[in-house]
């Protein structure tokens, strides 16, 4: 299928038929498709694009102050290499805790730490590692004495909207605490709101992973240091030791900043109508749901869903 409109939560295909997007172009259209608030934003920018990590534009340098101590990204999976690279230069420690279900991207260290063989199998060869795995909501004990980090979606995202039970981000603090280890908390699905809080792993983590909807439609993530003294760890030198050429996009971070005054707004609202889903049968949490389904099915009814095992998964724009 070919979209050719979007807005709000619709789409049009290429024959004018008009789709339900609940899906929210997998979580990045929080604000919704063609947000003329973040349209606005991107016309008003004198510079489209600036020099990365040499150079920045104002706007950027206006989110980089917003955000505090970060690094930013352009994908998700640029997050969580940040994060785990982070862990890595603070510890010296290789180790990587990640549990069953897990998602955290493609590129090959993020790779290692997912979960979904599928994706594995092919480039088993070339993974990184040693990545440690453990059940989902369960207390994995001490971990492991090469452990240099522990990284786990508070809510998981492409594994069905798993919630955890109440505990398991606390029981993973103290297990980090004790082993001289980070919590890097990947909240680039279910945070920014998505769940009805702005973080879930709020007072927790160490490290915070941010992407998706961060951007309003444009690609950009970051990592957030909440333990501000683990930005200095990558200070290697002149040069920064990973980077992009689109970092800090302006057009990106414009957007970013809207998404960032919006979504405080808008929590009472995800509450709301992630209990409409849960009274429809979906689990999870705010809207970040998944049920049982068949999602092609669900496209022939111009109703836009994405897989999740073996059902279907939710992520719908949010609003007031």
């Amino acid at each position: 299928m070919i979209w050719t409109r979007a807005e709000g939560c619709r789409v049009w295909d290429e024959d004018g038929r008009e789709y339900l997007d609940l899906s929210g172009g997998f979580g990045v259209a929080a604000l919704g498709h063609r947000n003329p608030v973040i349209s606005a934003a991107w016309a008003a920018q004198p510079v489209v694009h600036a020099l990365g990590d040499l150079a920045d534009a104002a706007v950027t340098a206006a989110l980089r102050e917003r955000l505090g101590p970060s690094k930013l990204g352009v994908t998700g999976e640029d997050a969580v290499e940040i994060g785990l690279r982070t862990a890595l230069l603070a510890t010296g420690k290789p180790g990587i805790a990640a549990f069953d279900g897990a998602y955290h991207g493609t590129g090959l260290l993020a790779l290692a730490a997912t979960s979904l063989e599928a994706f594995r199998e092919p480039f088993a060869a070339w993974l990184p590692g040693p990545v440690h795995r453990f059940a989902y909501g369960e207390d994995p004990g001490p971990l492991p004495g090469d452990a240099g980090c522990v990284i786990v979606e508070p809510v998981q995202g492409r594994g069905g909207a798993r919630v955890p039970p109440d505990g398991f981000l606390e029981t993973l603090r103290q297990r980090c605490d004790a082993a001289g280890a980070l919590l890097v908390c990947d909240e680039i699905y279910c945070g920014l709101g998505r769940t009805g809080v702005i973080w879930c792993s709020d007072g927790l983590a160490d490290v915070i992973l941010t992407g998706k909807a961060l951007g309003g439609g444009l690609p950009i993530s970051a990592a957030l240091f909440v333990r501000p003294e683990l930005e200095a760890v990558w200070d290697l030198g002149p040069e920064d030791v990973l980077t992009h050429t689109h970092v800090g996009n302006p057009l990106a971070c414009a957007a970013a900043l809207i998404v960032l005054d919006a979504v405080p707004k808008l929590l009472d609202g995800v509450l709301v109508a992630g209990e409409r889903f849960e009274e429809a049968g979906w689990h999870g949490a705010g809207l970040l749901r998944a049920k049982a389904g068949d999602w092609q099915e669900a496209w022939r009814r111009r109703v836009i869903v994405v897989p999740a095992g073996p059902g279907v998964r939710s992520s719908p724009p949010r609003r007031r």
